[in-house]
C-alpha cells in the first residue's frame, strides 16, 4: 500500500546528496514514551484471531456476485463460499460488516441459522459436516457499504466522477478487510485457491477486477462483467474498478515468449499513459531478476487508473498518481512500490498484521534496490537516508498478534523494515548470500503464508549463524541501537583514542560497525562496555560508513 509520508522535495534531494551516513549525522532518539497500543476488545479478537470456528475449515474458492446501484450507492448480491472442513464441524465463523444485512444463508436446499456478534457471523449446520466433505454455502446480502474516509488507508467504497462526469468507482480494504463489502472468512491466513467476480453495473461503463477477463453479459440496461483469478489471492486484494475506461497493452518480452501488460485508463489520459507506463517493463524485469519470475503469468499484469492514490490489488494494481515521476528519479513511485507487492504481500503473504513488515518493508526495500540498479550504490544510500529520517521508533516493527492491528500512521513497518534489510545485507557482508536468502524466501513461500519467525529461521539456515540477536533488536524492540563514541587526542602518548560502546540496545546485541579514519577502514565489534582503540592519524573519524541503521551519540571522556 502507498506510504502516507513520501514527499520528496528539491530541498530534500539536495540534502540527501550531501548526506553520507545512515542514522549517524543526526541524533536519532527513541522516544521516551513508547507509542501505546489501543485497548483491544472482543471484537478485535473475533476479527484478528483464528478462533475455533475459523480454524475448523479452509476456504478453497469464492464466487462473488454483486449488483451495484450507483445512484443510491447500494449493493446487493450473493457469495458462494466453497470450503474443506479440517475437523468435523457444525459451526463456522464468517465475517461481514454489521451495516450490511444478511437475508439468508443456504447449504444446498437447507436454510442455515446464523447469529451475529459485532462483524462476525456464526453459521450453524443442520447436520455435522465431516472431514473430507467438500462444502458450499451461499450468503445473500445487501446494504450500503461504508464510504472510504481516507483511501486506501481507511477503507471502503470510493464513489467519484471523472472529469467528464462519468461514474468512477473503486474499493480499498487492506486494513479494514474485504468483509466491508462481501461475506468471507476474513483472515489473512486463509487465501482461496482462486476467486471469481461477477459484477453487474449500468450499461456503458466498464468493470475491471483481478485475474482474467472471462466475459460480459447484457441484461436489459445492465451488464455483468466476469473476472477470475487462477492463483491463490489475498482477499483484501480482491477489488473492482468501474469507469469509462480505455484499454491498451504494452508488450512484455521474455526469453521464450512475449505477452502483454494491460492498462486501463480514463480516456483523456490515454496518450500520456501510453508513454508514462512504459517504465513498467523495466521495473518488472528488475524485480524478476532479484526475486524470481512474476508470480501471476496466467492472470497477467494490469495497472488501473483509480479514484484513490494506489493499492497493490493482485494483478490489478490501483494507480492514482497523476502520471508523474518522483523528483530526481526516473520512476513513478506508485508503479515501483505497488508492483513490488506482487512478490511481497500478494504472493508471499503474512498470516497476521503483526508481520505486515513482510509486505511493506520488503516492498520499500525493493524501491531502494531499483534505485541502486538504475543510479548506483550512492543513490541507493541517499534514498535510504531519507527513509531513515521518517522512522519513529515508537513501537516494535512486529506488532501484537490475533487482533488484526496495524496503525498505518506509524510507518516503521515500511521504513525501519527496509533499513533493517539494508543493515542485514551489510552485516552478512556477502551480497551473493544475502540475495540468495531473499530469493529463497520468495521461492519457498510464494503463493502461501509466511511469518517473521520463518524469515529469521531462513537467515540462520543460510548463514549458518544465529541472528536472533539482530532481529530481537530491529523487529521486536522499539529502540534504535545507539553507538556512544568519543575521539580524543592524548598529548602525552602522541596518540588519538577512539572510544565506543553500545547504549539503548539488547544486552546480546553484537552488530559490527565500520569506522573510517585516516588510517583506512576498520571493523569494530562494540559491546555494552566501553572499549578503546588507538589511531595514528589525526584526521576526522566517520563511524558506521553507511553500513547500518544505528544512531550516534558523541560523548566526552576527558
Amino acid at each position: 500500500m502507498k506510504k502516507q509520508y513520501l514527499l520528496v522535495t528539491v530541498i530534500l534531494i539536495l540534502f540527501l546528496t550531501s548526506c553520507s551516513l545512515i542514522g549517524l549525522n543526526r541524533k536519532l532518539k527513541t522516544p521516551k514514551r513508547p507509542g501505546k497500543y489501543p485497548v483491544f476488545t472482543e471484537a478485535d479478537t473475533l476479527r484478528g484471531k483464528l478462533t475455533k470456528y475459523r480454524k475448523n475449515f479452509d476456504v478453497t474458492f469464492y464466487e462473488i456476485n454483486v449488483d451495484l446501484n450507483i445512484e443510491d450507492r447500494y449493493i446487493k448480491g450473493h457469495v458462494d463460499i466453497y470450503f474443506n472442513p479440517l475437523t468435523d464441524l457444525d459451526t463456522i465463523q464468517i465475517d461481514l460488516y454489521k451495516n450490511l444485512k444478511i437475508n439468508k444463508i443456504v447449504n444446498g436446499t437447507d436454510s442455515l441459522t446464523f447469529t451475529r456478534k459485532f462483524n462476525a457471523v456464526f453459521v450453524s449446520f443442520k447436520n455435522k459436516i465431516k472431514v473430507g466433505e467438500k462444502t458450499k454455502i451461499t450468503v445473500y446480502y445487501e446494504g450500503k457499504p461504508i464510504k472510504a474516509p481516507k483511501p486506501p488507508w481507511d477503507g471502503g467504497f470510493v464513489w467519484k466522477k471523472d472529469k467528464n462526469k462519468n461514474p468512477w468507482i473503486g474499493v480499498s480494504c487492506e486494513l479494514d478487510g474485504a468483509s466491508l463489502w462481501w461475506p468471507l472468512k476474513d483472515h489473512l491466513s486463509d487465501e482461496p485457491d482462486s476467486l471469481k467476480m461477477n459484477i453487474t453495473i449500468p450499461e456503458g461503463l466498464f468493470c475491471v477486477s483481478n485475474g482474467q477477463f472471462i466475459k460480459k453479459e447484457k441484461t436489459g440496461n445492465k451488464e455483468t462483467f466476469s473476472w477470475k483469478t487462477t492463483y491463490p489471492i489475498n482477499t483484501y486484494d480482491a477489488t473492482i474498478y468501474i469507469g469509462k475506461y480505455e484499454h491498451f497493452t504494452i508488450p512484455y518480452p521474455k526469453s521464450d515468449t512475449t505477452y502483454n501488460l494491460d492498462f486501463y485508463v480514463l480516456p483523456y489520459n490515454l496518450d500520456k499513459a501510453k508513454t508514462h507506463f512504459k517504465q513498467t517493463v523495466d521495473i518488472l524485469k528488475f524485480y524478476e531478476s532479484k526475486f524470481g519470475e512474476y508470480p501471476w503469468p496466467r492472470d497477467g499484469y494490469k495497472l488501473v487508473e483509480s479514484p484513490y492514490e494506489g493499492m497493490e490489488n493482485q494483478t490489478a494494481i490501483a494507480y492514482g498518481n497523476n502520471y508523474k515521476n518522483e523528483i530526481g528519479y526516473d520512476f513513478d513511485y506508485i508503479i515501483l512500490h505497488e508492483s513490488a507487492h506482487e512478490w511481497w504481500g500478494n504472493s508471499v503473504t503474512a498470516g497476521d498484521y503483526a508481520d505486515i513488515w513482510l509486505h511493506e518493508g520488503f516492498a520499500t526495500y525493493s524501491e531502494a534496490l531499483y534505485v541502486e540498479y538504475t543510479k548506483g550504490y550512492e543513490a541507493y544510500l541517499d534514498y535510504l537516508s531519507f527513509y531513515a529520517m521518517l522512522i519513529k521508533n515508537k513501537r516494535p516493527v512486529v506488532g501484537p498478534y490475533d487482533v488484526n492491528y496495524w496503525d498505518y500512521n506509524d510507518g516503521d513497518v515500511y521504513f525501519k523494515g527496509a533499513l533493517m534489510l539494508h543493515t542485514l545485507r551489510n552485516q552478512i557482508n556477502n551480497d551473493t548470500l544475502f540475495f540468495d536468502i531473499i530469493k529463497t524466501f520468495y521461492s519457498r513461500y510464494k503463493y502461501s503464508i509466511a511469518t517473521t519467525k520463518e524469515f529469521i529461521a531462513l537467515v540462520n539456515e543460510k548463514t549458518k549463524k544465529d541472528y536472533q540477536w539482530f532481529f530481537d533488536q530491529y523487529l521486536y524492540s522499539r529502540a534504535c541501537p545507539q553507538l556512544e563514541w568519543a575521539y580524543n587526542y592524548k598529548g602525552d602518548s602522541n596518540q588519538n583514542v577512539f572510544s565506543y560502546k553500545w547504549n539503548n540496545n539488547n544486552n546480546n546485541f553484537r552488530l559490527a560497525v565500520k569506522v573510517k579514519t585516516g588510517d583506512g577502514v576498520i571493523t569494530l565489534y562494540p559491546s555494552n562496555d566501553l572499549q578503546t582503540i588507538n589511531l595514528i592519524s589525526g584526521d576526522p573519524v566517520y563511524a558506521n560508513v553507511n553500513e547500518s541503521y544505528i544512531s550516534l551519540k558523541r560523548i566526552k571522556l576527558y
